[in-house]
């Protein structure tokens, strides 16, 4: 079905993201191969990446790859994920290639078990521009997260 996505879709393809499994479940199903994925930590700018993870990727592919692969080895059984909030509307930018794309604004929350034993936690705040045609597929993400947590979890 094709159209603007509705915050009910984004709701229940969220709602179902409770670990690492179905993280990658997520991203398959609802991420573009061709997707333009940044990880924005604070501080990011003139002075280069502040995670490991920061940066741009050009595809769902490279994501995978540098984003999120890192991360797994660092907890014992994951991160657990919460959808704390959504909110959805038709993306408004004057740009052509915008005219096509709803635009999902959520917030997640992350807890888990670093390798060391200690508790983990992260809020994480994700721009997402979705297709509003048939693939409903995200073709941007921008994701905004705790340095500092992401930071501790790869120095423990």
């Amino acid at each position: 079905m094709s159209g603007p996505i509705t915050t009910e879709e984004v709701r229940t393809w969220f709602s179902g993201l409770k670990n690492s499994n179905t993280a990658m479940e997520f991203i398959h199903e609802h991420v573009d191969e061709n997707v333009i994925w940044t990880e924005i930590c604070p501080g990011d700018g003139p002075l280069g990446q502040t995670t490991p993870t920061a940066g741009t990727y050009s595809s769902r592919t490279a994501f995978l790859l540098g984003g999120l692969a890192p991360i797994g080895p660092l907890f014992e059984d994951g991160i657990q994920l919460e959808l704390v909030d959504v909110f959805v509307q038709p993306s408004e930018n004057n740009d052509a290639s915008d005219r096509h794309l709803t635009k999902a604004v959520v917030e997640t929350k992350g807890t888990g078990v670093m390798t060391n034993g200690k508790g983990w936690s992260n809020h994480t705040a994700w721009i997402i521009h979705f297709q509003s045609n048939e693939t409903k597929k995200a073709v941007r993400v921008r994701g905004y997260q705790d340095s500092a947590a992401v930071n501790m979890a790869f120095k423990q």
